[in-house]
C-alpha cells in the first residue's frame, strides 16, 4: 500500500524540479530563438510596405500634333512601377530602392492592413540605389499607428545564418520567402558601391526595396537585385546591407542626396594590353584617358595619359577602387594621389568639389 504523504512530499519536489530544468534551458537558449517563425513575421509585417510609383510619360512627335488632336490620341499617359519598401521610424520615413522610385510624379504607399497614404520622396542616392520617402495622412500628418521595424546589424550577419525576404513580387502584396546569407561582400557589377548579401530566398520583381530580415525580425538588408537568365528568381538574390544604407540616411534627410566628391576624369583599369598598345611602363593602375575642363583633377595639374597608382595612399587598380576612396571623403576635402606619366612620378594634392547635379553628366566620370 502507497504511503500518502510521502507522495504528497515528492509532488512539490518533482515540480520544483521540473521548473528548475525548465528555466535552464530557457537560459541556454540562444536570444532571438524563443519566437517561432510565424510570431516574428506576423510582428513585423506591419513594418513592410507595398510601393507604387507613376510617371506622366509625355508623347511629343514633331509634325504629328494635327494627327494627335484629329484623332484624340493622348499626349500623355501613366507608367507604374511596383515595388516594396520598409518603415523605420515613427516619423513615417520608409527606405526603398532609388530604382523603384527614380521618375515618379507619384509615390503611393499601401500597408499590410491595405492603408495608403501619399509619399514624399525625401531624398535619392542613384549610385547606392536607394531611396528615403516619408508618408504622410490626408492631413498632411504622420500616421500615429505606424508600426516600424527595427534596423538591425549587418556587420554581424554569418554565411548560412537563417533570413526572411518579405514583399510583393509581382504586385503579390504580403509574400514571405525563406532562405540564408549564402554568401557575403558580392559584387555583381552594378557600380563601384557592390558590396551585396547573397540569399537564396527566393526574390522577385516587386521585392525590389523590401528588407531582408534576420532570425530576431531585424532588418539586415535591402533586396535589390536578383541574378536570372528568365528575370524571374534563379535562387539568387542580392541585399544591399543595412549598415550601408544606415551611413547615408542623415545626408538623405539633410540634403535629399548624398553629397560625393569627384575628380573629373574619364578613366579605366590598366591592363597588359593597354601597357603594349601605348608603350607605357607599367601595367597596373588607372589610365586616365579624358579630363573634364576646370574639374578638381583638370586645375590640379592631371593630364592625359596619368596612371592613378594611389588615392589617399591606398593602392588603385580600378577606377571603382578610386570611387571607393572618395565616397568617404566630402566635397572641399584635399585627396593626395600618386601618378605616373611615362618615366616621371609624382604626387598631386586634390581639392575635390561636389559631383555636379546634372542629367547631361556623362556616364563614367569619377
Amino acid at each position: 500500500m502507497k504511503n500518502p504523504f510521502i507522495s504528497r512530499r515528492l509532488v512539490p519536489v518533482l515540480i520544483g524540479a521540473l521548473l528548475a530544468f525548465s528555466n535552464a534551458q530557457a537560459k541556454e537558449m540562444p536570444p532571438g530563438r524563443l519566437e517561432e517563425l510565424p510570431d516574428m513575421v506576423e510582428r513585423v509585417s506591419p513594418g513592410v510596405v507595398n510601393i507604387s510609383s507613376t510617371t506622366i510619360i509625355h508623347t511629343s512627335s514633331y509634325g504629328m500634333d494635327a494627327y494627335f488632336q484629329l484623332f484624340l490620341i493622348p499626349r500623355e499617359r501613366k507608367q507604374t512601377s511596383l515595388g516594396s519598401g520598409f518603415i523605420f521610424d515613427k516619423e513615417g520615413y520608409a527606405i526603398t530602392n532609388n530604382h523603384v522610385v527614380a521618375q515618379a510624379d507619384e509615390v503611393m504607399v499601401t500597408l499590410n492592413d491595405q492603408r495608403q497614404f501619399k509619399a514624399r520622396i525625401i531624398g535619392k542616392d542613384e549610385k547606392m540605389d536607394l531611396a528615403l520617402i516619408q508618408i504622410r495622412d490626408k492631413n498632411g500628418q504622420v500616421p500615429t499607428d505606424i508600426k516600424p521595424v527595427n534596423l538591425g546589424d549587418s556587420d554581424q550577419v554569418r554565411i548560412a545564418e537563417s533570413v526572411v525576404a518579405v514583399g510583393n513580387p509581382f504586385g503579390l502584396q504580403n509574400t514571405v520567402t525563406k532562405g540564408i546569407i549564402s554568401a557575403k561582400n558580392r559584387t555583381i557589377g552594378l557600380g563601384p558601391f557592390d558590396n551585396f548579401l547573397q540569399t537564396d530566398a527566393s526574390i522577385n520583381p516587386g521585392n525590389s526595396g523590401g528588407p531582408l530580415f534576420n532570425a530576431q525580425g531585424n532588418v539586415i538588408g535591402i533586396n535589390s537585385a536578383i541574378r536570372s537568365e528568365t528575370g524571374q528568381s534563379s535562387g539568387l538574390g542580392f541585399a544591399i546591407p543595412i549598415n550601408e544604407a544606415k551611413k547615408l540616411l542623415p545626408d538623405l534627410k539633410r540634403y535629399g542626396r548624398v553629397p560625393r566628391p569627384w575628380l573629373g576624369i574619364m578613366a579605366e583599369r590598366m591592363t597588359p594590353q593597354l601597357q603594349q598598345y601605348y608603350n607605357l611602363p607599367i601595367s597596373q593602375g588607372v589610365l586616365v584617358y579624358n579630363l573634364v575642363q576646370g574639374a578638381p583633377a583638370d586645375r590640379a595639374g592631371l593630364e592625359e595619359g596619368d596612371i592613378l597608382l594611389e588615392v589617399n595612399h591606398e593602392p588603385t587598380k580600378d577606377p571603382y577602387e578610386v570611387e571607393r576612396v572618395l565616397a568617404r571623403l566630402k566635397p572641399l576635402d584635399a585627396v593626395k594621389i600618386k601618378v605616373q606619366h611615362g618615366t616621371r612620378a609624382r604626387e598631386i594634392s586634390v581639392k575635390l568639389e561636389e559631383l555636379p547635379r546634372i542629367k547631361q553628366l556623362p556616364k563614367g566620370i569619377i
